[in-house]
């Protein structure tokens, strides 16, 4: 009778273990973490088939989302908990082949939560032929650029980075007694011009509301001199903005070509940007870059030379001007010779 019921305990015994055998692996396994989401322009075109690479920066774990040679939506599907964890920073690296985006995003409570990151948009700089772009950053700029030189208080003196946001900040705050300053990586390096064009400012800040509706924010397109940093206002305009957002606001503003000047810079020369806010009571909150979105950034004219140096096609053109013009002046004398 004990041997039975002897036996009878080892075999419940051996089928808990073989239960709980099975069962471990089902409770150790993860649950997905879902990144999905569409890459489009400013001009809200799609993206179609983008290349779309995301990095744990935490853990080093890197990935490629899938895409679609049809379509701008992107999706990556990782392992809860163990690719992805609260509070991790994953950088996205986004680019159709010609523009490219890198900015991060930290993992929220809420997002581990729900099982991933949804409706993610991503949107890229849209430029014609010969245009470029420069972001703002929270970087310091170059040492060897000079200084503007405008009898200003300077709340900032940063870098204007060509083709890619760069720096780990995210905004500042512009008040109404300052300026911002921003400088591109390096000054001309032979003379060139913009020819007589408009430029475009796109800059991101925090929502309108109260005091802030109504008041103005300028944007400058400067020529600094080498030298003695002695500025020369090539482009720029004044918006304000006369109702609330309920979201961060892009601030789309023209640019326009100041006649009283031209576009044309020596070697080097610096080009920059200035910002101002008049709103006496409550600063701007300006963002260097956006999650996913705009950032501020700023676009130059098609007519571009390709600064800080021409182009090849640029100096392809003008040295065959320069050719002509040349033997233009030596058949000229030589038919005075003739003569």
């Amino acid at each position: 009778m004990k041997t039975k019921a002897k036996a009878k305990g080892l075999t419940v015994l051996v089928i808990m273990v073989a239960m709980c055998a099975l069962v471990a692996p089902v409770a150790a396994q993860s649950t997905p973490f879902m990144i999905y989401g569409y890459v489009s322009y400013e001009n809200g075109t799609a993206c179609n088939n983008p290349t779309v690479n995301i990095t744990n920066l935490n853990t080093n774990g890197e990935w490629s989302a899938d895409t679609d040679a049809g379509y701008n939506y992107y999706q990556l599907i990782l392992a809860n908990g163990t690719d992805v964890n609260e509070s991790e920073v994953l950088q996205f690296s986004v680019t159709d082949g010609s523009q490219s985006k890198v900015f991060n995003h930290t993992v929220t409570s809420g997002e581990v939560n729900n099982g991933g990151i949804f409706n993610f948009n991503i949107t890229l700089v849209a430029l014609t032929p010969g245009q470029q772009v420069w972001y703002l950053t929270a970087d310091t700029k170059p040492d060897d650029a000079p200084t503007a030189n405008d009898s200003l208080n300077h709340s900032k003196d940063n870098l204007l980075h060509k083709g890619e946001n760069t720096g780990t900040g995210t905004w500042f705050y512009l008040p109404h007694d300052d300026v911002a300053w921003f400088y591109a990586d390096t000054g001309a390096e032979c003379g060139l011009s913009f020819g007589v064009h408009s430029w475009t400012a796109y800059i991101r800040t925090e929502k309108i509301d109260g005091a802030e509706v109504g008041r103005n924010l300028t944007v400058e397109i400067c020529k600094l001199d080498k030298t003695t940093g002695n500025i020369t206002v090539l482009a720029g305009n004044t918006t304000s903005l006369n109702a609330t957002t309920d979201t961060e606001h892009l601030w789309i503003i023209t640019c326009e070509d100041n006649e009283t000047t031209t576009q044309d810079f020596s070697t080097g020369d610096w080009l920059a940007v200035r910002l101002s806010w008049d709103c006496s009571t409550d600063s701007l909150r300006i963002h260097y870059k956006s999650d996913g979105s705009s950032d501020s950034y700023i676009k130059s004219p098609s007519s571009d030379p390709g600064y800080p140096v021409p182009e090849l096609p640029t100096l392809i053109l003008f040295s065959s001007g320069l050719i002509i013009l040349v033997g233009y002046v030596l058949l000229k004398r030589r038919n005075t010779s003739s003569d």
